[in-house]
């Protein structure tokens, strides 16, 4: 039994009314992919208790009034700087067509999450504000400051002065949200400075004023925000990253104000997960740094992605490297689990340790697939080889996999192989467009060739210049020819043609390196080393 499967078994228990299990996120900008596992998790939380009887509902908050506290590096600082400090929801949106900053990235994160088969309700937490759902719950608050500054104190060592109210208006004159500092609170009206350098990432205009604090005037701080959402939404199942869940982090705050200020028992967060981070770096949407959702959504088909997510434990780090080898080991696993599933349907599963395993693999499966769940069992084409018969130019693809089979592919094994071809033709493109990075990077590096390889070099450009197009045989005959003129040692001058290349000593073969490169470029790139 899975991890998800053993917490709809424990929620079943408490028998509440309605369980609504929900997920947040503030759309600073590119919503990076460990992101997606918040939502997956969430999502299969949400489906499980479905299975299982219980009422239950998904949703989604978009935490559109937070302001902008950082500039995304992909974005011009100069032009977005006097942004800075404002609610996302009221900043232009950086493409057009969308109505502010934050519905541009939300949206962008939409449609991932969407073809991963997650399809939560929609809450625009600005909204919440605006429409006046937050207000009794903002009074509540700002009535119960002093609990709360004590909450601050006792749970995370943070000493907040008398005369700190937890609400952040919007700036009537500057329209900025984080640089405004509220100092009183006459039980209608607050009363706040929006301070110059109340923060290093924006300058408040120095207007002091008075304001409701209702509607779309304000909104709450985070840690406080947060708890406010759990009540006004009735959220009773969030987890959230561990980052948050750390003693005197996020949720333990968020926690306290809940049982003590707004009387509500705080979601079922069962643990926190871990990160999700792509070669070993923790990333960030408002700075924007690491892949975004998008960008490794196209890496990996999305049933199949969505079971790179679904089969690890949520107390597990995911560090993915999307390199050639790692992506050809998922689809194995996938196929693997796939296999599993299919003996499931067969009842071929033994009884036993090794029959739990193969139950688990087939459950993953049941959790992870998209598009349908196959009532018999189908072929599935090996993906490593789908892309070696890519990358060696094999035509008929389809004819190969029917003689493997020794049988004509059903239309549902069709599909899964015409979505390998497309998976497989883009890592080829982006393994070629990381090469062609590489030579454009390291043709500028200082490389130790010895004298018979820069010889050799020299001969090679020369006769590569005469090659009018990128044929293979014409460029692997100026190869053989330069070899042969003064009767080179391929050991010997190779391994300096692929560290000008290649920044390594070995590569492919010669002639698919050049031929993917282009002519013109491999020459450019000896030619900075054999001058």
């Amino acid at each position: 039994m899975i991890w998800v499967d053993r917490l709809a078994q424990k929620i079943k228990q408490r028998n509440l009314k309605k369980e609504w299990v929900d997920d947040m996120k503030t759309p600073s900008g590119r919503i990076h992919v460990g992101s997606l596992r918040g939502v997956i998790i969430h999502d299969l939380v949400y489906k499980v208790l479905k299975e299982n009887g219980i009422n239950t509902q998904f949703s989604y908050v978009f935490n559109d009034f937070d302001s902008m506290d950082s500039i995304p590096a992909y974005l011009d600082y100069q032009k977005w700087e006097k942004y800075a400090g404002m609610p996302l929801c009221r900043i232009p949106s950086p493409i057009a067509g969308y109505q502010s900053f934050a519905s541009c990235y939300a949206q962008e994160f939409i449609d991932v999450f969407q073809k991963l088969n997650c399809h939560p309700k929609i809450i625009w937490s600005s909204q919440l504000y605006q429409t006046g759902k937050m207000d009794n719950v903002v009074m509540k608050v700002l009535k119960n400051a002093d609990k709360i500054r004590k909450i601050y104190k006792e749970v995370a060592k943070a000493e907040k002065p008398d005369n700190w109210f937890p609400y952040h208006p919007v700036c009537q004159k500057c329209g900025k949200i984080g640089t405004t500092n509220t100092y009183r609170f006459d039980g209608k009206y607050v009363y706040y400075r929006c301070e110059p350098h109340q923060v290093t990432w924006a300058v408040g205009c120095g207007y002091e004023g008075k304001v409701e604090p209702k509607g779309d005037n304000g909104k709450l701080p985070w840690k406080v925000d947060w708890p406010a959402h759990w009540q006004v939404i009735g959220i009773t199942i969030e987890s959230s990253g561990k980052d948050h869940m750390s003693k005197g982090g996020s949720y333990d705050i968020a926690s306290h104000i809940a049982k003590e200020v707004l009387e509500i028992e705080p979601p079922e967060a069962f643990g926190g997960y871990e990160w999700f981070t792509v070669g070993g770096k923790k990333m960030s949407s408002s700075k924007g740094i690491g892949a975004s959702a998008k960008e490794i959504s196209e890496i990996l088909p999305p049933s199949v992605f969505r079971f790179f997510i679904v089969r690890v434990p949520i107390q597990t780090h995911i560090d993915f490297n999307p390199s050639r080898e790692v992506l050809f080991n998922i689809f194995d696993d996938y196929d693997r689990c796939f296999n599993a599933y299919f003996d499931k349907i067969e009842k071929k599963i033994p009884s036993g340790k090794k029959g739990e395993v193969l139950n688990d693999f087939a459950r993953i499966i049941e959790l992870s697939n998209i598009n349908f769940l196959p009532k018999k069992r189908l072929y599935l084409p090996r993906f490593r080889t789908v892309y070696n018969l890519i990358k060696n130019n094999k035509q008929n693809i389809e004819k190969f996999f029917c003689d493997l089979k020794k049988e004509k592919l059903t239309d549902q094994e069709k599909e899964i192989l015409e979505e390998r071809i497309i998976y497989a033709k883009r890592l080829i493109k982006r393994e070629k467009e990381d090469l062609l990075s590489d030579i454009t990077q390291k043709g500028y590096q200082s490389i130790n060739l010895t004298d018979e390889q820069k010889k050799f070099l020299r001969i090679l450009i020369e006769k590569l210049a005469k090659v009018k197009k990128s044929d293979k045989n014409l460029i692997q005959k100026a190869i053989i020819q330069s070899i042969k003129e003064k009767n080179f040692s391929p050991k010997e001058v190779f391994p300096g043609f692929y560290l000008v290349l290649t920044g390594k000593s070995f590569g492919p073969k010669a002639v698919d390196l050049i031929s993917n490169f282009g002519i013109d470029k491999v020459i450019e790139a000896i030619k900075k080393h054999v001058k």
